[in-house]
């Protein structure tokens, strides 16, 4: 009877230990972001290179206040800033247009015309860095140059 009482108390035990395992929080796992939703909200320029050179910006307050905004119903905004005068940051132009991605390509439409038009290459787009890549003629010599620009969460 002892015997009994034993492998009984031991299979229940045992049953026990395997059925509180961790597997059934497979149903938990939250599924990753798409680049759509990853990209919502505004951004903060941290770095930028030019043909692999890291190039500074125009002064501090370009680099610490410049920003853009990605919205859901697929506006886009940015809005950038200098020290002109001397005197402290002047917002100097804002630029609103749409954005969309598809396969890993920011398209960004300024306007109607077909130069208002940018597709930039989506390099690395997490909860917090958006860093992508352009072709484009940034010095106006007639030779387009690879821009890198990375961007940190604002908000």
């Amino acid at each position: 009877m002892k015997k009994s009482r034993l492998f009984l108390g031991m299979v229940f035990a045992a049953t026990l230990f395997v059925s509180c395992s961790d597997d059934d929080n497979d149903n938990d796992v939250e599924e990753p972001l798409d680049q759509s939703e990853l990209i919502l909200g505004e951004w903060n320029y941290i770095s930028q290179t030019l043909n692999g050179e890291d190039i500074e910006f125009n002064d501090e307050c370009q680099k610490e206040n410049e920003y853009q905004i990605y919205t859901s119903d697929g506006v886009y905004n940015q809005t950038e800033f200098e020290n002109i005068t001397g005197n402290g940051c002047e917002q100097v132009a804002s630029t609103v247009g749409t954005w969309s991605i598809e396969d890993s390509i920011l398209n960004l439409n300024l306007g109607s015309d077909p130069e208002d038009h940018s597709a930039l290459t989506i390099l690395e787009l997490s909860e917090n860095t958006l860093k992508y890549q352009i072709k484009i003629d940034y010095d106006n010599d007639g030779v387009l140059d690879d821009y890198i620009g990375i961007l940190s969460r604002r908000n």
